[in-house]
Parts: C-alpha cells; sequence; structure tokens
C-alpha cells in the first residue's frame, strides 16, 4: 500500500507561535495559565500539562502568573478583567483571528450590522461577536436566506471557513442590503490545507485525517474527504488506526488540521507503514507454508510422550553456572515469563507512586509504566493525587511499550473510557438510567462525561424546548442511551427520555389522588394574559386571573412569578378533557367579612374611582371591596355624564350610605361631603382604606 501525505499539512503560523510562545515561558519560575485549551489539540495540550502549563476556565481561577490568550482569542470583557487583576498577559491570538477582531469593531462602529460566517458557539466565533458589539451568525446559504433585510451589512468569515461557502453568502446578502460590505479573513493556511486533502483525496481510496476532534478546521477536512466520495477517518493518535481500514486499499492518504503536532502526523504516518510491513510479512509466510512439501513426524510416537511427561532432570551446577536453555534475568528467558503487551491492551495494577506530573504503576511486567498525568483522567487536574494515591488498584490502557527494557506508556483515562462504553452498551441493551456531569454546551447540545465523552442533543436535555443549554453545564444528568457508535467514539444519549417517563408516572399518580377542594402546592409554570398554568406534579391546573386576588388584577404577573412554588385550592377537575381549575384568593382573607365593621353607614372615607358607568361610578376601598356612587349621588345638582365629575383614578372623600356584605355592595355618595386634599394623601399612604381604623380601636 502507497501512503500519500498532504503537502499542506500539521501547525500552521499562528498555532506554531503559540505553542513556541507558552513553551519559552514556562522556562520561566512563574505559573504560566491559558485562559480555556491554548489550540484545538487535546494530545498538544497534555504535552504542554506535562511541561507545567495549567488552564483556567475564568480568570477568576488565577491569583498570579502569566496568562496566555488562547489562539482563538478572547472577548473584549474578558480581556479588560484580566487587565484589571494585574496579571502578565501573553497573546497567542491568531493573526488572523486579531484582523477580524480589529474590523468587526470597526464595522460596528461605522453602524453596520456585523454577520459572522461561522459556528456560533466556537470559541473565535463568540469572541469575533463581542468585539463586534452583538454579531448576527449564520452558518451557511441557508441561514443568510432567512436574515431580514438590513441597510448596512458587514460580512466577516470565522477564518476556517471554505471560500466557496463564503462567496455563496456572499450573494445572497447582496438581495439583503443596498450598502454590503466584505471583510475576507479567512485563513490562506486554512485554505491550503483543505485544497491539499482535495488533492489527496483524488488519488487515493482512504484518507486519513488526523487532529483534535473539538477542532473545527479537522472536521471540515473530514467533510471535504465524504464529499468527494472518499472513505475518511478521523483519529487523535496512531493507536487509533485499525488494520480493516486499508484492506485490499492499494492508495491510502494523510490529511491534518492546522492544530495537530508533527509528531502525532509522524506516528500515524510510521504506524500506517508498520501495518503494511505486517500484512506483507504475513502475506509472504502464508506463501511459503502453501509451498512446503508434507514430511514425517520428526520424534516417534515414545519420544513424543515422554517430552510431553517432562524434561530430563538437570544434573547440579556450580553457583554463577547456567545449563543450557537457562539465561540470567537479562536475557530471552527471562523475557518470555512475561505476558507480550502491545499498544490498546487493558490490564490491573497497583499505584505505586504518585509524583507531580504523573504515577508508577506495577503491572507485573519487566518495569512499572507511566501515567502522565494528562492520561489520570477526562478533566483537567493540578496533581494527580486528585485522582488516585498509592495502593490503589487500577485499570490502565496500554499506550506505548519502549525500548529493550519494554518502558510503558500507560494511560488510565483510556482505560476508563473502554470499560465506560462497555457499560454503555449494557445500558443501551437494558434501558438502564446512566449518569453523567455536563462538561460543556455546543453547537446542538450538550457535552456529557459519563466515563467516555457523550452528546446530549439539545431537543433531548429537556422535555420541551430549552432556549439556555448553559445553565445545564456542571449539572448532574440522568440519561438513556440513544445511539452507540464506538469506532467513532460516538455516544448520542438523553435526558429528555428519562425525564417522559418520570412525568408520565407521576401524571397518573396525580389524577389518581386529584379532588375538588383540595389544597395542592404547585409550581407557577408560565403565565398568560388570563391566567397562570400551574404544575401539580405532571398535571397542569389553570388559576384564572379573576381567582388570584379578591380585588382587581390587570395582569398575572403582578402577583406571581414563574418557578414560583404556591398553594391552591382544586376548584374543578375535568378528566375527561384533562382540566383542572385552581383558585388562590380562597385561601386569602375575605375582605368583605369585616366590611360592615370597617365602613359602617355615616362614615367618610377616601376611595379611588376605577371605572365609569353611564350609571355611576365604581370605587375601590380596599383591594378586593368596590363600591358604587350612583349618577344621582355624585352632586347636589342634577348631572347628565358621569365622567363631567369623576375620572378614573380619581381619589375622592365619600360617604358610606349603604352596606350589605351578603350581596357584596356597598353604596357610596359625594353629595353634602367636602373635598380637599386629604383623600389624596391619604390614597398616597397605602392602598385605599388601608389606614381606615375600625370602631373600638
Amino acid at each position: 500500500m502507497e501512503i500519500l501525505v498532504a503537502r499542506h499539512l500539521g501547525f500552521c503560523y499562528g498555532v506554531m507561535r503559540a505553542v513556541e510562545m507558552v513553551e519559552k515561558l514556562v522556562q520561566a519560575q512563574d505559573p504560566v495559565y491559558t485562559l480555556g485549551p491554548l489550540i484545538h489539540n487535546p494530545q498538544a495540550i497534555a504535552r504542554l500539562a506535562d511541561r507545567g502549563v495549567r488552564q483556567a476556565e475564568e480568570v477568576e481561577e488565577i491569583a498570579t502568573g502569566t496568562v496566555v490568550l488562547r489562539t482563538h482569542g478572547v472577548p473584549p470583557a474578558l480581556l479588560a478583567k484580566t487587565r484589571q487583576r494585574n496579571l502578565t498577559i501573553a497573546d497567542a491570538t491568531c493573526p488572523y483571528v486579531k484582523k477580524a477582531q480589529r474590523e468587526a469593531e470597526e464595522l460596528s462602529r461605522q453602524g453596520y450590522q456585523v454577520v459572522i460566517l461561522g459556528e456560533a458557539n466556537h470559541p473565535e466565533v463568540v469572541a469575533l461577536s463581542e468585539w463586534a458589539g452583538g454579531a448576527l451568525v449564520i452558518s451557511g446559504p441557508e441561514e443568510a436566506a432567512n436574515l431580514p433585510t438590513l441597510p448596512r451589512i458587514g460580512l466577516i468569515a470565522q477564518t476556517t471557513q471554505s471560500p466557496e461557502t463564503f462567496h455563496r453568502v456572499r450573494e445572497i446578502l447582496k438581495e439583503k442590503s443596498e450598502n454590503l460590505r466584505l471583510i475576507n479573513t479567512i485563513c490562506r493556511a486554512t485554505d491550503r490545507r483543505q485544497e491539499a486533502a482535495r488533492e489527496v483525496a483524488r488519488e487515493v481510496e482512504v484518507v486519513i485525517v488526523v487532529g483534535g476532534k473539538n477542532s473545527a478546521n479537522t472536521r471540515r477536512l473530514l467533510s471535504i474527504v465524504q464529499e468527494m466520495g472518499r472513505k475518511g477517518y478521523h483519529i487523535e493518535e496512531a493507536w487509533e488506526l485499525q488494520p480493516g481500514w486499508f484492506a485490499g486499499v492499494a492508495r491510502a492518504g494523510v490529511v491534518a488540521g492546522a492544530s495537530t503536532p508533527d509528531w502525532i502526523i509522524k506516528e500515524v504516518v510510521r504506524k500506517m507503514e508498520e501495518m503494511e510491513e505486517k500484512r506483507l510479512e504475513n502475506a509472504e509466510g502464508e506463501k511459503k507454508t502453501e509451498a512446503l512439501p508434507v514430511q514425517a513426524e520428526e520424534n516417534p510416537p515414545e519420544k513424543k510422550v515422554a517430552m510431553e511427561e517432562g524434561p530430563p532432570t538437570a544434573e547440579p551446577t556450580s553457583a554463577g553456572e547456567t545449563q543450557p536453555g537457562e539465561t540470567e534475568e537479562s536475557g530471552p528467558a527471562y523475557d518470555a515469563t512475561f505476558g507480550e503487551l502491545k499498544p490498546g491492551d487493558i490490564v490491573r495494577g497497583t499505584v505505586v507512586k504518585v509524583e507531580g506530573d504523573g504515577v508508577l504503576v506495577d503491572i507485573g511486567y519487566k518495569s512499572e509504566g507511566v501515567v502522565p498525568i494528562g492520561e489520570l483522567s477526562r478533566r483537567r487536574v493540578e496533581h494527580p493525587s486528585e485522582v488516585v494515591k498509592a495502593g490503589d488498584e487500577i485499570s490502565v490502557f496500554v499506550l506505548r511499550v519502549e525500548g529493550e527494557e519494554g518502558t510503558l506508556k500507560l494511560s488510565k483515562r483510556r482505560a476508563d473510557e473502554k470499560e465506560s462504553w462497555q457499560r454503555l452498551v449494557e445500558a443501551k441493551e437494558t434501558g438502564a438510567i446512566i449518569e453523567g456531569e455536563a462538561l460543556q454546551e455546543v453547537k446542538g447540545g450538550l457535552i456529557v462525561d459519563v466515563g467516555a465523552r457523550g452528546f446530549v442533543p439539545a431537543s433531548h436535555v429537556g422535555r420541551g424546548y430549552v432556549a439556555d443549554l448553559s445553565k445545564y453545564v456542571g449539572q448532574k444528568l440522568r440519561m438513556k442511551v440513544l445511539e452507540l457508535d464506538q469506532p467513532r467514539g460516538r455516544a448520542v444519549l438523553s435526558q429528555k427520555l428519562v425525564l417522559e417517563e418520570e412525568h408520565e408516572k407521576q401524571r397518573k399518580e396525580t389524577w389518581d389522588s386529584l379532588q375538588e377542594g383540595q389544597v395542592r402546592t404547585g409550581v407557577v409554570k408560565s403565565l398568560t394574559e388570563f391566567g397562570a398554568f400551574v404544575d401539580l406534579g405532571g398535571v397542569d391546573g389553570l388559576l384564572h386571573v379573576s381567582e388570584l386576588s379578591w380585588g382587581r388584577v390587570k395582569h398575572p404577573a403582578d402577583v406571581l412569578k414563574e418557578g414560583e412554588t404556591i398553594q391552591v385550592k382544586v376548584l374543578k377537575v375535568d378528566r375527561e378533557k384533562g382540566k383542572v381549575s385552581l383558585g388562590l384568593r380562597q385561601l386569602l382573607p375575605d375582605p368583605w367579612e369585616k366590611v360592615a365593621v370597617k365602613y359602617p353607614e355615616g362614615s367618610v372615607i377616601p376611595v379611588r374611582v376605577t371605572r365609569l358607568a353611564s350609571f355611576g361610578a365604581f370605587v375601590e376601598l380596599e383591594e378586593g371591596v368596590e363600591g358604587l356612587i350612583h349618577i344621582s349621588e355624585l352632586s347636589d345638582h342634577r348631572v347628565a355624564k358621569t365622567e363631567d365629575v369623576l375620572s378614573p383614578g380619581q381619589v375622592v372623600n365619600a360617604k358610606v350610605i349603604k352596606v350589605r356584605p351578603a350581596d357584596k355592595k356597598i353604596g357610596l355618595t359625594l353629595r353634602g361631603v367636602p373635598q380637599d386634599t386629604q383623600a389624596e394623601e391619604a390614597a398616597a399612604d397605602a392602598d385605599v382604606g388601608a389606614k381606615v381604623e375600625e370602631p373600638g380601636q
């Protein structure tokens, strides 16, 4: 099999500059931090971590030292916050990204609506959008077509975007704005790598795409290969290669993203060459075996039996001498006492030593194995003691066996992932619930840690639409397995299925126990103009606006807020239609019960006009208590229209002339009642009527 390596691959100038900058910084005494991953390649990040580079997600985590700004850049607010902490700043932002930030800021200053062509959740685009003061982000021509017509549009591309896509979007936006400004910030290095991938794909049957699974430019290379009708396999390291991919293949290609280190690319090519050499050796061996003539047995049957019973007893030897066939411990016979280990094996071992940069593990081999700190856990750790301690028995994955001494490089993280895959397979078969922490919000969903890397689509995070996925980051999710693709390391999970099953169970239990007249605890689910929907436990009930209070409520939001836990009374249950009517005011004191005592006939009180009618004016004495001033009681002289005397919201003094609590009616009059500013002042103290004292107080 011939192996073709792309003309352009591996570190671009921006990535090389960033890595070299950090490697120089770690030689100083001060601690070095990167805000987020420096580049999108986990192996390069792990190697930097081995050299002492620490990664912080928030600048508040850093007390002292040097802060390196990642190649994808940072938002202006974060940059300002970093400067305020008086930290040493090393700017490793890619020059292409830096240029895009300056252009975005300038377009915004000139009054353009900035439109970014890229991945909305990619760190480069997130930062770029903030430099633009808030941009519209589109992923391609389809979303560009849905944009509204705007007077001024400035189009900027994520540096890893395809030039073809950029030009197609440009043509669409020409129809959306009479003033379209184009800023082509596509990285030439990215473009060259994409073109090199096309060149290789034209010449081969299979293409190996090397780079981080979270790298946008590497994923784009895989898409290009597949668009050209070639088989493409995306790997991060050489050990992921599988011989079956090259069965019957005459030519295979290797391409790599701009954030892929040169040493990883070389390992991949070397591994492919070893696979091909082994295949040729096996093929040659098969030919020789077929050509050998059939020979008689070398040993007669009786000799064979004797050999099976055991070797002849050896004569005693002097100290230090060896018998034929024996060797000292460094010889082949000593080596043969150990089982053969190869990359990809998973074995059990005991932690014998914990150091700052990793741990030593005894697996019963010729030498102890080393687990670097970056291979201990999927998560970033400051010290190995956060994960293991001496004496712990752990499973480890064999990464490499090096040299005659059999030096081992091991990974606990990958062994955990392999074992976790088995648990995922079992969970998929049995429908079992598995737990995992949401690590990161990405485009279209959440990345979760279930021992292995899992993905929860946005539509499967909750029972309904989830607008803000970020609030789930750091939370434990309970999920079922939807889909597994182990060769691609793809595990798709759903919390929605778990929540739906639990909701249905809870809903049935609630319906079975729900009765009219009950007082239940519920959670305000949503607010509308006509009322609030309250979740009683899988069953939603309607709390009409008229049932919120004894007084008038303009909007439920004046009384309730979403997510609030409240007590409600069940007024009506219609199981056939699945409807439940609720009340809140029924649990509150009825103000009409003390009306006769608080407002006796003949008392003069301040009241507020609530509404006007042709026959008079309705006035509020206090919340929930409303009375009527008939048109004939508005003045000592004849009144033609109510609005000639009063207006809504006006506060006046009125005399109580009739009280009928049972009918919830109070009659009042303005005739003979002096009007002054005291009524307005009383109303300003609180709700009208709230300050009226009961007799005897």
